[in-house]
């Protein structure tokens, strides 16, 4: 059951990146070598047990030396916290967030669905509050370099990796320009009836099309939906969340239909 989920996610993913314009090179199922529309080469690891140090260290170094970068994907359900716990890191995740600045990229199954996500850990002292984030778009990976300071742990790694818009996604008030939850559940544009707030909304891009727009609202529909939620305000958020799905779809010419 572990290789056909692995499998599952790595299908697709393969989808995902092709659709973002990446070159597979290889397709070795939990291993996934590609080229980026800017040339450079990744190389792709579904992880579905503990990743070692050393062996996090052998691959960020095999990589390196065939001018690859590295981008680990956890699965969510066999290996990271749930959302909203508070924990103490374990061993084996301190380099993993030193090389990733805090965050751990993940993915799970509901159903057929698959979902690829960032996973944030936001450090309280020795403790850390674990918050599952936005959904991947895979157009926007990118390679950096990172470079760690730990006992056995010490380089400058070539990582893959997405840019930090955990800050954009609140349900309820984001700042100057962003969605705000109404006390009827409604969420309320801001002057000049941009469609920006329903893009923070559903943790999407301005430039998602119809199959992401889907796909996130399907998450957060899971995440959300109160026969799955008991929180105070789940009904609210759904509400909000629905409204935004429904708005965007909206706007979609028929050349995005399915």
């Amino acid at each position: 059951m572990v290789r056909f989920d692995t499998y599952r996610a790595s299908s697709y993913l393969v989808w995902q990146l092709k659709h973002a314009g990446a070159n597979i090179l290889d397709d070795g199922g939990d291993i996934i070598l590609v080229r980026l529309p800017d040339g450079q080469q990744v190389s792709i690891h579904l992880i579905e047990s503990i990743l070692p140090p050393y062996e996090m260290r052998s691959t960020l170094s095999y990589n390196e030396a065939n001018k690859a970068a590295t981008l680990f994907i956890l699965w969510a359900d066999m290996l990271l916290p749930p959302d909203g716990h508070v924990i103490e890191l374990q061993e084996w995740e301190i380099p993993l967030l030193a090389a990733y600045q805090n965050r751990i990229f993940a993915w799970e199954t509901f159903g057929p669905e698959i979902f690829i996500f960032a996973v944030h850990y936001q450090p309280d002292g020795r403790y850390y509050t674990i918050r599952y984030g936005e959904t991947l778009n895979m157009r926007h990976m990118h390679v950096e370099m990172r470079q760690t300071f730990m006992p056995g742990f010490t380089g400058v790694w070539r990582v893959a990796t997405f840019a930090d818009r955990q800050h954009h996604h609140h349900s309820h008030s984001t700042g100057d320009g962003g969605a705000r939850v109404g006390n009827d559940g409604r969420s309320s544009a801001p002057i000049g009836g941009t469609l920006e707030p329903f893009y923070v909304l559903l943790q999407v891009d301005a430039d998602a099309d119809r199959e992401e727009i889907k796909l996130a609202y399907r998450r957060l529909a899971r995440k959300y939906h109160p026969d799955l939620n008991k929180s105070p305000d789940a009904t609210k958020q759904m509400q909000a969340i629905n409204e935004a799905y429904q708005k965007l779809l909206a706007t979609m010419t028929e050349d995005d239909e399915d």
